[in-house]
């Protein structure tokens, strides 16, 4: 066991992970990284005290990765990353326990003050109201993207429930889908 707290990086582009990894070492953190749930050394986490999770990772979802890791260590301090960010996503990893919500391009500086930013520590709604006043203007079409992103998510990628739920048939999701590429 490391004398210096663990800081666990889960991001898919290995470059921005591993750069991550010897900046954090270099600022005192015992620090280990994966690419997704499955290569993650789960040994490690019940003494991992920070985490940095991606949205999207290649086989998983950052949010649900998220709530496997609280699991092991409900003490863990973890901050989400995307390069695709919403209020809504963000709002959803605040409820599943996210300690702060961030989008890239972020430099160490901005992760490390989004982990121990202690701010957004109430646990009211004030947090939800401070995400969307920090939105900034957003087309329909973007707010028609993640509402459709959000019904899906909740439908576990069912079109034709995404589409009853919306109350469209299932051939108009399709073409709406076809007209927004996957985050990637």
């Amino acid at each position: 066991m490391s004398e210096y707290p663990q800081f666990l990086i889960l991001e898919d582009d290995i470059d921005f992970r591993e750069g991550l990894v010897m900046e954090l070492a270099e600022r005192g953190f015992d620090t280990y990284g994966a690419d997704n749930w499955q290569n993650l050394d789960k040994e490690r986490l019940e003494s991992t005290e920070f985490a940095l999770v991606d949205l999207k990772l290649n086989r998983d979802n950052g949010l649900n990765c998220m709530k496997s890791l609280k699991d092991a260590n409900p003490e863990m301090r973890i901050v989400l990353i995307t390069g695709y960010g919403t209020v809504s996503t963000a709002v959803e990893a605040m409820k599943k326990g996210a300690h702060n919500y961030i989008t890239k391009p972020a430099s160490i500086d901005d992760i490390l003050d989004a982990l121990f930013d202690d701010e957004e520590d109430d646990e009211d709604d004030d947090s939800t109201a401070s995400l969307a006043a920090k939105a900034q203007r957003t087309s329909l079409a973007r707010h028609e993207k993640e509402y459709i992103e959000y019904v899906l998510a909740r439908c576990s990628g069912n079109i034709t429930h995404a589409a009853e739920w919306l109350g469209i048939r299932r051939q108009s999701l399709q073409r709406k889908l076809k007209k927004y590429p996957p985050n990637r």
